[in-house]
């Protein structure tokens, strides 16, 4: 067994800001969740964003269930196993891959957190595991973890340092191995907190002697690197502009529909390029003009100037009726 311990210093965050956004945090959730299972159209997403309004029409249901593409290799089935801000909150999400060969894997992962209205309460828990297929195919577990935290015990760990358990655990488990995380905060500096963070890694199984002795002899490099690890991501938290980001509801849901505006105004952008490649394309495989009149692809473009978009057929040819709304 080996036991890495470290304290790093990161910016303090204030509470009653943090607890203000987790009701819009939650409502913000829904609204992408709904998009996905109802399939709204674009345009009526942009129309709320720019009514400042979520795309909202209704509320998610427990036991919902719905299934989306994430690539042409991938899909992710959410399942609602509840949904109440006021109570608690949870997801099942599996993550299946549609790739033939070997490394194709199927994932899930379970999130709660109760409550979002209620942050006085507030615990958040996930677990999740990874299935690999083998060369015999059948599927392996190769790899699987929780995590929690305890939001009360978090701010009481800042203001009274009470002994008790760490309010962030973690803990995770491979082939060879298995991994505690402990996370306890104290104060420092005036605006800052105190991050202990502590890892516990021992062996499984047959490999547990393996693993002890690798690690012992490698004790010295492998502190080292987490401490080096820690330092760093302790060093960009600090030096990322944290006044950019929202400290009221009201903010935080202004620049949740600002992107939504920016990403629908990027997919239409998309759309009319790739509609106007296929045009160009088309107007290349006109047959040119009579001699003396200019080519085909050149007519087709003078005809919609004249007839407009709204033209029964443009002047590629009669029997060419415009596909443009």
């Amino acid at each position: 067994m080996t036991r890495l311990r470290h304290t790093i210093a990161t910016r303090a965050l204030d509470r009653r800001e943090v607890e203000s956004l987790l009701p819009t945090l939650h409502e913000i959730a829904e609204s992408m969740l709904v998009q996905q299972a109802d399939a709204i159209p674009e345009e009526e997403i942009r129309r709320c964003a720019e009514r400042g309004e979520l795309a909202l029409p209704r509320r998610l249901r427990q036991g919902e269930r719905f299934t989306a593409p994430l690539d042409d290799t991938a899909r992710l089935t959410t399942s609602v196993w509840a949904w109440d801000r006021r109570a608690q909150s949870a997801l099942k999400l599996e993550l299946a891959s549609e790739r033939p060969d070997l490394e194709a894997a199927e994932g899930t992962a379970e999130v709660s957190f109760r409550s979002a209205e209620h942050p006085g309460r507030l615990e958040v828990s996930a677990r999740g595991a990874l299935n690999r297929w083998t060369v015999f195919g059948r599927r392996m577990v190769w790899g699987e973890g929780s995590a929690r935290l305890d939001w009360p015990r978090w701010w009481e760990a800042l203001t009274t340092g009470a002994d008790g358990p760490a309010p962030v655990t973690a803990q995770a488990a491979f082939t060879l191995a298995r991994a505690t995380v402990a996370i306890t905060p104290s104060r420092g500096e005036p605006g800052e907190w105190l991050l202990e963070i502590s890892v516990t890694v021992t062996g499984r199984g047959i490999w547990r002697p393996l693993v002890g002795t690798a690690l012992w002899l490698a004790r010295g490099a492998v502190r080292r690197r987490f401490a080096e690890q820690l330092e760093e991501a302790a060093r960009e938290l600090r030096d990322e502009d944290f006044g950019r980001f929202p400290r009221t509801p009201e903010e935080l849901l202004a620049l949740y529909l600002e992107s939504v505006l920016r990403e629908t105004a990027e997919t239409a952008e998309t759309a009319e390029t790739a509609e106007d490649a296929e045009d160009a394309e088309d107007a290349e495989d006109q047959e040119p003009g009579e001699p003396g009149e200019e080519g085909g692809a050149h007519r087709a473009a003078v005809g919609e100037v004249f007839l407009g978009k709204d033209g029964e057929a443009n002047a590629a040819g009669p029997d060419r009726a415009t596909d443009r709304p």
